[in-house]
């Protein structure tokens, strides 16, 4: 499971992968984290 945001924002909010890109803008691909009690 991984995130995906266009500059700051989560594409999920957007219209997912099928968001449009420009040129200057940044995409950002986050790996999902989980934690627990150590």
């Amino acid at each position: 499971f991984v995130n995906v945001f266009v500059a700051d924002d989560d594409v999920r909010y957007l219209n997912g992968l099928d968001t449009q890109v420009s040129g200057s803008q940044t995409v950002s691909i986050v790996p999902a984290v989980a934690g627990g009690n150590a």
